[in-house]
C-alpha cells in the first residue's frame, strides 16, 4: 500500500504535526476531540483470540518471503486452507497468471453462509513486500512481512471459529488476497499492485451483471494491525459511515486510545472496491509506522494484545454494518 501525503491530525488536540504523533508519543494522545459515537454494544470475544492469530503470525513467517514464485508463498497458501478447513469449512481458491507479468497469483477465500446471501467481505492480503532483486542495495534485505501481511492473516484466521457463531444475517467472506504489494520497490499509483483485489472486484461486478451473486454490501480490510505500539489512522479513503462505525467500536470496546491519532489516505485493497461503489473500510497502522517495509517488521514487535483489541473492534462493528448496509435493515438475530 502507498500512503497519501496529505495529514491531517483530527483525534488529538497536542498533536500538531506527523512527527508529533509518532509511535512512541503516548502523551500526545490524551486530550480527544469531540467525534460522533453511535451506542454500540462490544461483542463477546474469546480472550485468547489475540494469542491464536499472534501464533497463526508466528507459523507463517517462519516460511520466508511469500510473495508469488517463493516456496514460502505456496506454503502460506497451504497452511490457510488447512486452517480453513480444520473449522470444517471449505477453502475456495482462485489462480491466474497475470500475462504482463507472467507472474501466477491465487486468492484464497472462505464463506460463512448467513441467512441471507449478501456479504459482508472481510479481507487481508498475504503476499508479503518483494525486498530481493531491486537496483537501489538499500531496498534488498531479509523482510519477514510480521505485521505487514502476517497480522491480518493471523487475525482473519483466528477470528473464523467467533464469525462462524456469529448470529447476524449477512454471510460473511473472508478473504486472503494475493499481489498487493508493487512488484516495483515504489508505489507508481498501483501500476504493480493490487492485482488480487482488481481480479476479485472485476469478477463480482461480472457476476452481479448475469445475476449469479447477491451484493457484496461492505468490506473490511485488515492490514497492518498487530504493532504492539498499536496506532490504526483514520484511512480517508474509506468509506466515511464505516469509519464513523469503527470509531464508535472502538469507544465501545475501550480501545478508542489506539485509534484515529492521525487522518492519512492510503492506497490499499479497499480502493478496487470503493471504485466500484462498495463501501469499504480500511484499517491500517501506516502512518508514523518505523517498521514499514523495513528488516525490523519481525514478530517481536507485535503484540498479541493489540491483536486481541483490533479483533474485538471488528466483531463489535457486524451487527452495525448489517443494520447500515443490509436492505430493509433487517433484523439482527
Amino acid at each position: 500500500m502507498r500512503p497519501r501525503f496529505a495529514v491531517t491530525l483530527l483525534m488529538f488536540a497536542a498533536c500538531t504535526t506527523s512527527a508529533a504523533c509518532g509511535p512512541q508519543d503516548a502523551g500526545a494522545r490524551t486530550k480527544a476531540v469531540a467525534r460522533k459515537v453511535r451506542p454500540l454494544s462490544k461483542v463477546e470475544t474469546p480472550a485468547d483470540l489475540g494469542e491464536r492469530a499472534l501464533a497463526h503470525v508466528v507459523n507463517v513467517v517462519a516460511f520466508g518471503d511469500r510473495y508469488a514464485g517463493q516456496p514460502g508463498w505456496r506454503k502460506q497458501l497451504d497452511y490457510i486452507a488447512a486452517a480453513i478447513e480444520k473449522c470444517g469449512l471449505r477453502a475456495e481458491h482462485d489462480g491466474w497468471t497475470e500475462p504482463k507479468e507472467n507472474l501466477f497469483f491465487e486468492n484464497l477465500s472462505v464463506t460463512i453462509p448467513g441467512s441471507r446471501q449478501e456479504r459482508i467481505v472481510l479481507a487481508a492480503h498475504h503476499d508479503t513486500k518483494r525486498t530481493q532483486g531491486h537496483d537501489d542495495p538499500a531496498h534488498n534485505f531479509a523482510f519477514a512481512g510480521a505485521n505487514d501481511g502476517g497480522s491480518g492473516i493471523g487475525l482473519l484466521l483466528a477470528m473464523l471459529p467467533a464469525l462462524q457463531a456469529h448470529k447476524g444475517a449477512a454471510t460473511i467472506q473472508l478473504l486472503f488476497l494475493d499481489g498487493e504489494e508493487s512488484l516495483d520497490w515504489d508505489w507508481n499509483h498501483a501500476a504493480r499492485a493490487l492485482f488480487g483485489s482488481k481480479r476479485f472486484v472485476k469478477a463480482h461486478r461480472d457476476a452481479l451483471l448475469v445475476g449469479s451473486e447477491k451484493p457484496i454490501v461492505a468490506m473490511v480490510l485488515l492490514d497492518m494491525v498487530g504493532r504492539a505500539d498499536l496506532h490504526l489512522q483514520e484511512e480517508t479513503y474509506s468509506t466515511a459511515e464505516l469509519r464513523e462505525i469503527l470509531w464508535s467500536a472502538a469507544v465501545a470496546c475501550g480501545h478508542q486510545q489506539h485509534f484515529f491519532a492521525a487522518s492519512n489516505g492510503a492506497e490499499d485493497d479497499h480502493k478496487p472496491f470503493l471504485d466500484a461503489g462498495i463501501p469499504a473500510v480500511d484499517l491500517i497502522d501506516l502512518e508514523g509506522n518505523p517498521t514499514w517495509h523495513k528488516p525490523t517488521d519481525t514478530v517481536a514487535n507485535l503484540s498479541a494484545a493489540s491483536l486481541q483489541q483490533v479483533g474485538e473492534v471488528v466483531l463489535t462493528m457486524l451487527p452495525e454494518i448489517e443494520r447500515q448496509y443490509l436492505p430493509n435493515r433487517a433484523p439482527i438475530r
